[in-house]
């Protein structure tokens, strides 16, 4: 164990030394590629995150087939829409009833008498907040002072069309009537009077079951036997002088 023993040591431990820091560093390389292979799963979170940014961006198809979906709402709103405006039409349009007009007058049209005959106008009003509609004639009961019913008798006048009147709130339509007053017809006194006064009456709507209550502005007889010829219903309160 001379110089040269110690010399072959010494070249021992130096091979040993270089041997572990090669090892150190490829173990070290190994980390470092090891948080390489991190970053790039961390890249693959990222990637995941990405994959959820393709929920996000399957949001876009989503948000396609969300619009497709609000178009199909919109679709089928339009398609609700007509069946409410088609209600609202219905609802609207429906027949007049006495709950809507519940009571009337009947005013004599200035100027209109004439060979023993006087017009008067049957006036109703729609007092409801709803629009609705009339067509036809009036049915009509005479009373007397004390509601006793008269002798009524309505004879159509067809001369004038029937026509269909949409009645807005407020609105009024009305049906003008001609009568005798004081010329008697067949069966009736020839002296006097020829029927009790008329003082009230009742009129029913087309296709209505109810009378609404109607007040004479001037109470009167209604000759031959009650006999009045109606026309039919048109639309305002009143029709022009001379009837």
């Amino acid at each position: 164990m001379n110089r040269i023993s110690v010399l072959v040591a010494a070249g021992a431990l130096g091979a040993v030394a270089l041997t572990t820091g090669c090892t150190s560093t490829s173990s070290k390389s190994a980390v470092s590629g090891g948080s390489t292979v991190g970053t790039t799963s961390s890249a693959g979170t990222t990637s995941s995150s990405g994959s959820g940014s393709n929920p996000a961006g399957g949001s876009a198809p989503g948000s396609a087939s969300s619009t497709a979906g609000g178009s199909s709402t919109a679709s089928s709103s339009a398609t609700t829409a007509p069946s409410t405006s088609s209600s609202s039409a219905t609802h609207t349009g429906s027949a007049c009833t006495t709950a809507e007009m519940p009571s009337g007058t009947w005013r004599v049209v200035p100027d209109s008498q004439g060979a023993g005959h006087v017009a008067a106008d049957l006036t109703l009003q729609n007092t409801s907040a709803r629009s609705c509609t009339v067509a036809g004639f009036p049915a009509i009961s005479l009373l007397a002072s004390n509601d006793r019913t008269l002798p009524s008798y309505v004879v159509k006048d067809n001369s004038v069309a029937v026509t269909t009147i949409t009645v807005a709130p407020g609105a009024s339509v009305h049906a003008e009537m001609r009568y005798s007053a004081n010329v008697p017809g067949p069966g009736e006194s020839q002296n006097g009077q020829c029927e009790p006064t008329t003082v009230h009456a009742q009129a029913q709507l087309p296709g209505d079951s109810a009378w609404a209550h109607i007040t004479l502005d001037s109470p009167t007889p209604v000759c031959e036997k009650g006999e009045l010829q109606v026309k039919p219903f048109v639309s305002g309160q009143s029709s022009p002088a001379g009837g």
